[in-house]
């Protein structure tokens, strides 16, 4: 390993990870509370009393942050040095890229309060009875190293070689894990969305589509890639506008960046590109921003051009509901199996037939009917028709996302069941009545949860003991 590189490069892995706990938990973390969503958010419940105070020292009440104290937030402490670290983690990022970031003072209290709000949301997660193993910690330290092509000894070296005690990026690390186990648990609380609600977010879609389109104020931060690039140049863009959206997440103001390093149209209005109808913007950024609100910032996006980051400033009118929608045909074998051992057989015998299906011996659709018990789909050849993204159980979708049309899944254990998928074919195609539901109901249920889940971090913020000794 190049030694003269490693700083950087360490530091670049560490903040990549900050940024990837932060959005998924769907948050931007501006100084002091939490921001909206760009994504699907879970829904709040009721935050428990924070943790009290620790005990401090009898002379903290004239701590300053020269004492080596940044913040104390609940039971544990933000020391100066692990925030400066973290501050240096994020402008040698932005160096690396060529990006600009804020002054100093700025970007200081932009990622105290990023820190501030990670361990408030860890602590929140601790009390309401999650934890990470040791050894789900350990994989997911392996899991780190591996990703950067190293030993796990080789990452501590690295840790340490920066200055960060091991122990600390351990707790680091946990922290993350159990903040994103704390979306994942609210996720699955999903809000209730009434048949009454459907039909009026399908009716004014209906209105709209029968009256001047929406119109969408938005601005973007774009870097351009060359024409017949190589993986190579693609990677180091890559790596900038990654930069850049590490910044956004830190709480960085959008029009300064654009201003400073998009080398798009309106970079130096702030990277506005004005108000248009949804007719005459580009489909992908009708797509992205279709479902932000007001202030909200989008992951990075792809297009033929290079890479986006798209601000929605606003919108007048009501968008049209989309009308086509890419969808998956596929087929099914559903085999009971309420024992260890009947588990064991089942995943034999269809492990057995995705193989012959494969090699064109047989045909899936003749095995269903022979085989399979589903009542719903057997005599149909297991056909389950065309089916949108998310639309089938998280655990057949996600097996569904690995296929090629033709191909054939591994036996799906799914509690009493097994179950076989073959994905037939993938095409964009029209929307039923019935799927124009499930996609409304889905976009309701991601702006209600997105208020909720606002409201609950904000209440976590709120409840969480927090001194920073600077302010006093």
């Amino acid at each position: 390993m190049n030694k003269t590189l490693l700083p950087s490069a360490l530091l670049v892995m560490m903040l990549a990870s900050l940024a990837v706990c932060a959005q998924a938990q769907g948050l931007r973390l501006p100084p002091g509370a939490g921001a909206g969503l760009s994504a699907p958010a879970p829904a709040a419940a009721t935050a428990p009393p924070m943790a009290a105070p620790p005990a401090l020292p009898s002379t903290f009440g004239s701590a300053r942050s020269s004492d080596g104290i940044a913040a104390i937030v609940g039971n544990q402490v933000i020391t100066d040095y692990d925030l400066q670290l973290r501050v240096e983690a994020t402008r040698q990022q932005a160096q690396a890229a060529g990006a600009t970031l804020p002054p100093i003072a700025q970007l200081r209290s932009q990622v105290l309060n990023q820190m501030i709000d990670e361990l408030a949301l860890a602590q929140y997660a601790q009390q309401i009875g999650m934890g990470v193993s040791k050894d789900t910690l350990e994989r997911a330290i392996a899991q780190v190293a591996s990703n950067n092509k190293m030993t796990v000894a080789e990452l501590r070296r690295a840790v340490e070689k920066e200055g960060m005690g091991w122990t600390t990026y351990r707790d680091q690390l946990q922290r993350e894990i159990l903040i994103s186990r704390l979306r994942e648990r609210t996720m699955a609380q999903l809000p209730h969305i009434s048949e009454s609600q459907i039909d009026e977010f399908l009716s004014k879609q209906d209105a709209a589509a029968a009256s001047p389109q929406a119109a969408y104020e938005i601005a973007q931060i774009f870097l351009p890639v060359p024409q017949n690039a190589s993986p190579e140049q693609v990677a180091a863009v890559k790596q900038k506008i990654d930069a850049i959206d590490a910044q956004l997440k830190a709480g960085a103001d959008f029009a300064q960046i654009a201003k400073q390093d998009s080398q798009g149209e309106g970079a130096k209005h702030g990277g506005d590109l004005g108000m248009r109808p949804a007719d005459r913007w580009p489909g992908l950024f009708v797509d992205t921003v279709r479902n932000l609100q007001p202030g909200q910032i989008s992951p990075v996006i792809r297009s033929a051009a290079g890479f986006h980051i798209l601000k929605l400033l606003q919108v007048s009118g009501e968008a049209a509901a989309p009308t086509t929608a890419m969808q998956s045909e596929v087929r099914e074998i559903v085999l009971n199996a309420g024992t260890d051992a009947q588990r064991l057989r089942a995943k034999s015998e269809l492990d057995a037939i995705a193989q012959a299906v494969q090699a064109g011996k047989v045909k899936f659709s003749e095995k269903a009917r022979e085989l399979s018990q589903d009542p719903a789909t057997a005599a149909k050849g297991g056909d389950l028709g065309w089916v949108l993204p998310g639309q089938l159980d998280p655990v057949l979708d996600a097996a569904l996302q690995h296929l090629n049309p033709g191909d054939v899944s591994a036996p799906i254990v799914m509690g009493n069941k097994v179950v076989l998928l073959q994905l037939v074919d993938r095409a964009v195609r029209p929307l039923e009545a019935s799927q124009k539901r499930a996609l409304a109901r889905e976009v309701l249920q991601r702006q209600k949860a997105a208020e909720e889940f606002d409201d609950l971090v904000r209440d976590v913020r709120e409840r969480t003991y927090v001194h920073i000794p600077e302010n006093d």
